[in-house]
């Protein structure tokens, strides 16, 4: 009632002084959590200027108060979790919220995006402070709000904030530590990084409060210890030495946590061995790996050193032939570096030390450095950011000061533009020149170039390549198959899919039967996984295509293409005065179809080794969308392969694997779905012969299972799939003779093609095409 049309005109009629006694003490007094909920949905709601004037001057007095740490402290409190996650995003979107609602910049310099974060931040220390002597404290509420204040506001100054903190003593430390505690794992990061990039802070100092707060927690918290020594090591790096030293220094300082140095260290040096690795990371990335594990081994003791001696010497004599293989002299010359190191650390051969020939260079010595710890001799240390003041007037910020001074064209800065152009590169003419580029080193913009050039050129290259390419196909798959896009390149994804497709088009046996294999790996996500289902699926549909010569009128229009306009004119009349009585008959020309021969690579491959125990996919539990794709590609598979010799022996073979998983109670409806589409594709391609003699029990079992579908699943479009399935079924089996006593569908389910029931029933299923149809 407060913050409607009527109270506003009647506020406008006192002076300031009653206000604050009659209007806003309503707001500072009464129930903290109703009045801020109320306040901001009018603020919100608000369509007229002088409303939201009103609830813009409400909320200011409501921030300056104090009542934003008494809302934090109730919340932390309260018994119920109800509500915190939107409540956090409430309070860290108010600068936003007041932009688009208010858009004037002279009205809310205490709401400008900094200057909120700083108080909001104060206000979340404030409530801290208080919350220390109580017993019953839950931080579930901080640790959102933290989280979402370092993502959509400045995170160095969140960090700063809570550093200054923890330094006024080590309660306030153990605070911060159950706060990151409750911080979403999609916000740890942004937390957690600027603690170990802080550059004002002395390094004695900082690894002192970095062991506080990360100290007893690394163990406890998964999603930390991952982060931290996972994520910042081999998908994130530190170029710098310095947070390399505080990332290890927490695991050095307690007992129970040193095995996690041994543990990590392992991790380290099976990359650092790994071809894969050698061959397709950037050197500094590779750099990083190699200052990681010296700097693992000078936070070890000697006892830690002899126990693991031998697991390590195991782990040198496999990484070291990688590094003295490689082309790149960078790469050979830090794998000697490190292996020198490891050796002296571990005390072998201390009358002949193992020593090669390489050049010195800035990384050699910087390796070698590493041995005497870190000092701070070269490092300056910073001055802290200066927080921004928050002030309560209506003083214009000054990056706002000059924004209608246009008679000033010397501060006027010319537009760089990220867009490069392309056209200066030469692109590669040989499949052995893209594989060099996509494999280099990568140093500078021109590099990205090139790989950007190669890319798009190499789906070309590929379908004109001839001859025995199978090798180069191979070596070019597992290039591409572990590529990311480094940087901004716009039809990345596209270019990657067909590069993938076409190697598996020109060298099917060799290419399906790598990616068969990489689909168990345990190295690869789930989006690398539904990568390959993908490439496999269009390979299949690829190389199955019987191509025809085109018809004639097709063959005229691409004539008229190169002709000029009057002999297009003299065409068309010419043929308007021909009459012609008979002509012969033309009978398009087909091709051989290539997929037969290969169809056993593409079906048996894939499906050998879906109970293999993996890691990262666990196919009847967390990733049934893997399972669903993994039934439904199979099903193309043989869809594709229907007119191949094996292709009753792969429907009967395909009709066991998803009877398996028809066993299963709790199953996803994607499954569900997959599995009905595969039972119609092995119903429709099975000849009479081998339905009578071999696969009519397993077809029944899953008849039965798919009646019951109909009663029992929550989906209509597993419902509508099952009884398109049932119809198809039924009408195969009609047609071998099978006895008569087999259900009737109802008569009100009118039968629909195979190419109907995948597309209208399921369109998260990938349609069929029409040639498929």
């Amino acid at each position: 009632i407060l913050l409607e049309d009527v109270a506003i005109k009647w506020l406008s009629q006192i002076s300031e002084q009653e206000k604050k006694k009659l209007y806003y003490s309503n707001f500072i007094y009464g129930p903290v959590l109703d009045c801020f909920l109320t306040i901001l949905s009018s603020l919100k709601q608000g369509k007229h200027l002088k409303v939201m004037q009103a609830c813009y001057d409400v909320l200011k007095q409501f921030v300056s108060v104090g009542r934003l740490q008494q809302l934090i402290v109730e919340k932390s409190l309260a018994r119920s979790n109800v509500g915190i996650e939107s409540l956090a995003s409430h309070l860290c979107n108010i600068p936003e919220c007041i932009d688009n609602k208010m858009n004037l910049l002279n009205t809310h310099h205490m709401f400008e995006k900094n200057n909120y974060v700083v108080a909001l931040m104060q206000n979340i220390l404030g409530a801290l402070e208080r919350l220390q002597h109580h017993s019953s404290v839950k931080y579930d509420f901080v640790g959102k709000l933290v989280g979402k204040l370092a993502v959509l506001g400045d995170r160095n100054v969140v960090v700063q904030c809570l550093l200054e903190f923890v330094n006024r003593g080590h309660e306030n430390g153990e605070q911060v530590s159950e706060v990151l505690t409750f911080v979403s794992s999609q916000h740890l990061e942004a937390v957690t990084l600027p603690f170990f990039t802080c550059d004002y802070i002395p390094f004695h100092e900082l690894k002192q409060f970095i062991n506080i707060v990360f100290g007893p927690k690394i163990v406890l918290i998964g999603k930390l210890c991952t982060l931290l020594y996972h994520r910042l090591i081999f998908i994130k790096y530190f170029k710098d030495v310095r947070p390399k030293y505080l990332l290890f220094y927490p695991l050095t300082t307690r007992e129970e946590r040193r095995y996690l140095l041994t543990k990590t260290l392992f991790e380290l040096l099976t990359v650092w061995g790994n071809k894969s690795s050698v061959d397709l990371q950037p050197y500094e990335h590779h750099l990083a790996i190699c200052e990681s594990i010296i700097i693992c081994f000078y936070y070890m003791d000697n006892d830690e050193r002899v126990v693991i001696k031998e697991k390590i010497m195991m782990l040198l004599a496999a990484g070291m032939p990688v590094h003295l293989d490689s082309n790149h002299s960078d790469f050979r010359r830090a794998g000697m570096v490190t292996a020198e190191i490891l050796t002296q650390f571990l005390g072998i051969n201390t009358e002949a030390p193992l020593k090669f020939d390489y050049e010195e260079t800035e990384d050699t010595r910087r390796l070698k450095s590493l041995l005497e710890g870190y000092t701070e001799q070269n490092f300056v240390v910073k001055e802290p950011p200066a927080q921004l003041i928050v002030e309560s007037d209506n003083k214009v910020p000054d990056k706002f000061a000059d924004l209608d001074s246009d008679d000033d064209e010397e501060n006027l800065k010319p537009f760089s533009s990220s867009d490069k152009d392309l056209a200066c590169v030469k692109p590669p003419v040989y499949l052995r020149e893209c594989i060099e580029i996509l494999t280099e080193t990568r140093e500078s913009d021109k590099d990205f170039d090139k790989i950007a050039v190669t890319l798009r050129t190499l789906p070309q290259l590929l379908m004109d390549a001839k001859g025995n390419v199978d090798e180069i196909a191979l070596e070019i798959t597992q290039i591409i198959l572990s590529m990311s896009s480094e940087f901004y390149m716009e039809d990345f994804v596209e270019c990657r899919k067909k590069i993938l497709i076409n190697c598996a088009v020109i060298a099917p046996r060799t290419v399906a039967d790598y990616l068969s294999y990489q689909f168990y790996e345990d190295n690869y996500t789930i989006g690398h996984r539904l990568d390959i289902l993908d490439v496999i699926v269009h390979a299949s549909r690829e190389l199955s295509r019987i191509e025809v010569s085109p018809p004639e009128d097709e063959i005229d229009k691409l004539k008229m293409l190169n002709m000029k306009p009057w002999e297009i004119e003299v065409l068309e009349r010419l043929k308007k005065k021909t009459r012609r009585f008979n002509s012969a008959t033309k009978v398009p020309i087909g091709k051989e179809n290539k997929f037969n021969p290969v169809c056993g690579n593409f079906f048996y491959a894939l499906m050998n080794q879906y109970d293999k125990e993996l890691r990262t996919l666990n196919l009847t539990e967390e990733d049934t969308l893997v399972l669903g794709r993994l039934i439904y590609t199979l099903g193309v598979v043989l869809h594709c392969a229907s007119n191949a010799p094996a292709a009753p022996n792969m429907g009967k073979t395909l009709l066991d694997f998803v009877r398996v998983f028809t066993d299963i109670y709790v199953l996803d409806e994607y499954v569900k779905q997959s599995i009905l589409f595969a039972t119609s594709i092995v119903a429709q391609i099975s000849p009479v012969a081998v339905m009578t003699a071999e696969i009519y029990p397993q077809l029944m079992d899953i008849r039965l299972w798919a009646e019951e579908l109909l009663t029992e699943s929550i989906s209509a479009d597993t419902t509508e799939l099952a009884v398109y399935a049932l119809d198809i079924m039924d009408t195969v089996i009609g047609r071998g003779l099978f006895p008569s006593d087999i259900n009737s569908l109802s008569k009100e389910y009118a039968p629909l093609s195979l190419k109907d029931t995948v597309i209208n029933a399921n369109p998260k299923i990938s349609e069929i095409s029409s040639s498929d149809s």
